[in-house]
């Protein structure tokens, strides 16, 4: 089967030095992460070439790696790597809203998709150094940018905790973003979770939200909604996600395939459902 991996923070200059790449967090017998598992070699050795071989044994075709610019990283590095790996990167340009002007912001999302090799850009408004709201209306010229130009947006929404705490995920604000601007496709890493069934009825309800669980979806409360609702009324909107590499890539999308969901649906999950989301 062929899959799409929504979120992969590779090993590559934008997460180098990055606590996630942090081997004090590995076991001596080598488990750490999000769950726990066994941690493949790239990680603990920070090597594209390891990684690209772990995503050949694991059936993951493309890899989809955001920028997070709250960690240093730089939209120049993605576009290096997605020139080094044309057929196995889809970038997503890390977009930095902090200081709410958004002529920059826009001129960055111009340079690096529209006329650079990125597939769309990656929000995280609770991890920003200042967090905001995604239904601040200064943030809305973005949103209008996106849509006219058929730019998809992921965004961290869900899942971590952020100093504000979790206003920042909450779903009605998400809402308002979707409702005011309905041709724009929103994928949500971390899937909106605590969040779960408010998030899936907003994904039956707008036909732009797509859910990426990652490891929401693996030994976590609420995953048993997110496969009932990938087997009936999500079956086009809810996307696999590993969160490499707080989970690896092969242990993660073998949860999924054996998560409960219908045989027939696994192929929209692991692969379609992406592909869609990101214009492929």
């Amino acid at each position: 089967m062929k899959i799409i991996d929504m979120r992969v923070r590779a090993p590559f200059a934008a997460y180098k030095g990055c606590n996630l790449f942090n081997n004090d967090y590995i076991t001596p017998d080598g488990h750490g992460g999000a769950r726990n598992y066994k941690m493949p070699p790239s990680v603990r050795q920070f090597s594209m070439e390891l990684l690209i071989q772990e995503a050949d044994e694991a059936n993951v075709e493309k890899m989809v790696v955001p920028v997070r610019k709250n960690l240093g990283g730089n939209n120049e590095d993605l576009a290096a790597l997605i020139h080094q790996y044309p057929e196995r990167i889809v970038g997503l340009a890390g977009i930095d809203v902090d200081y709410m002007t958004m002529k920059p912001v826009i001129e960055e999302i111009e340079k690096f998709v529209v006329n650079g090799p990125c597939t769309g850009i990656i929000l995280e408004p609770g991890q920003d150094k200042t967090p905001w709201m995604v239904n601040d209306v200064r943030i809305f010229p973005v949103y209008d940018y996106c849509q006219e130009k058929n730019i998809p947006i992921f965004m961290t929404y869900g899942g971590i905790m952020v100093p504000g705490g979790l206003r920042y995920y909450m779903p009605v604000p998400l809402d308002d973003v979707l409702g005011a601007f309905p041709r724009l496709k929103i994928g949500l890493a971390h899937g909106g979770w605590p969040f779960v069934n408010e998030m899936c009825q907003m994904a039956v309800n707008r036909g732009n939200l797509y859910l990426a669980p990652d490891f929401y979806m693996i030994e976590s409360p609420g995953q048993e909604d997110y496969v009932r609702g990938a087997n009936c009324l999500l079956k086009d909107r809810l996307m696999f996600a590993s969160a490499y590499p707080l989970m690896p890539l092969k242990e993660s999308s073998e949860y999924y395939i054996n998560s409960g969901i219908k045989e027939e649906i696994l192929p929209n999950i692991m692969y379609k459902n992406a592909a869609a989301f990101l214009g492929l």
